[in-house]
């Protein structure tokens, strides 16, 4: 078997360091002058893949532990320690200079032997997308059972906009509850998140544990304390909340992101720098407090009592008789024999905004 080295890599790193540090750094890709042709129209994508050669890997160990989570088998890993050592990861690509590719997210270090590029292209390199039609939360699902909450907190971000510590505490409660409940949830109102805030530990409760207010599992209470109580209907046994207990350890353990959090997001009185150096440091607070372990974060209690609600009942709809538009029955306003909208009545009515529960 014979491999051609068709390029090799230019990193700050000269020695290997954590991976998810590395794919936070930009790298260059300098193809062999033989192979340059083969970059044409290479600009058109905007995601590769990039298969390397660990050089500097020794051995392998069939059995081993994972950065995260129990022991497995070495081809369950991404060990750079293996029998074959190649690596692949795919980068986004930022540029391209000639025989140089700019890219962004590459783990592999200074002087890597590149063996092989390849654009990425998600009808082909996600096999599982004809399933996911099938179970929306199927990648979600797989994430929480073998407690990659790392990746959890990742695409909890695409949907909050930002990370923080409270997103992953969301992100940490709801992921801990499917586990032990073994859980899995179709969005059909069975599994229900009974939450006591509308700060961004919601958002992590409502992706991770798909209890959403569109489908009628995210109940709100306006206590104004971080916490969230997970009920399986027609199961008793499972019934847990999460209290986050310690309430002052962003004060403690993260100082300078506490004082920058109150200057710019409390106080709106942050420069535009404050504001990027705020995000750097509650990303970074973020993904170290996804990998704490809830028991010592949260209080965590069972068999809580708690009234739920029945199902959410389907509705007829009426027309609001001045502007045309429906809307569900039990909302219309009867005034002056005709039906009206609650804007058109300039009718009182209940607004979910950042100070809570408001009547408007």
């Amino acid at each position: 078997m014979e491999i051609n080295k068709i390029g090799e890599v230019r990193s700050k790193y000269k020695e290997p360091v954590g991976p998810d540090e590395m794919r936070k750094t930009k790298s260059i890709i300098e193809v062999e002058a033989e192979y340059v042709d083969g970059l044409d129209q290479i600009e058109d994508y905007e995601y590769l893949q990039i298969l390397f050669y660990f050089h500097k890997s020794e051995g392998y160990d069939l059995i081993s532990k994972r950065r995260r989570g129990p022991e497995r088998g070495l081809f369950t890993s991404r060990s750079p320690r293996r029998p074959t050592p190649i690596g692949i990861t795919t980068v986004e690509l930022l540029k391209r200079e000639g025989n140089k590719l700019h890219v962004y997210g590459l783990d592999a270090i200074d002087g890597t032997p590149v063996i092989d590029i390849k654009p990425y292209a998600s009808f082909m390199d996600q096999p599982t997308l004809s399933l996911q039609k099938k179970t929306p939360r199927y990648r979600i699902n797989k994430l929480i059972k073998y407690q990659n909450q790392h990746d959890l907190l990742l695409k909890a971000g695409e949907l909050h906009g930002h990370y923080c510590p409270y997103l992953a505490l969301g992100v940490l409660a709801a992921a801990d509850v499917l586990k032990r409940f073994g859980a899995e949830n179709d969005g059909m109102e069975d599994l229900l998140a009974v939450v006591e805030t509308n700060s961004c530990f919601s958002d992590g409760i409502q992706y991770t544990a798909g209890t959403t207010f569109g489908n009628n599992s995210l109940i709100y209470r306006d206590f104004g304390k971080t916490a969230v109580t997970f009920v399986k209907r027609g199961d008793s046994t499972k019934n847990l909340r999460y209290y986050f207990k310690d309430s002052d350890l962003i004060e403690r353990e993260y100082p300078e992101a506490a004082e920058l959090f109150e200057k710019v997001v409390a106080d709106r009185n942050g420069s535009r720098e404050e504001e990027e150096k705020m995000k750097e440091l509650w990303q970074e607070t973020a993904f170290k407090i996804i990998e704490a372990d809830p028991d010592k974060l949260f209080k965590i209690e069972a068999d809580v009592e708690i009234e739920l609600p029945d199902y959410a009942p389907i509705f007829d709809n009426k027309q609001c008789s001045r502007c045309g538009e429906k809307l569900m029955a039990p909302k219309a306003v009867q005034k002056d024999d005709k039906v009206l909208c609650k804007e058109c009545a300039e009718s009182s009515y209940y607004q979910l905004d950042g100070s809570g529960i408001v009547e408007k």
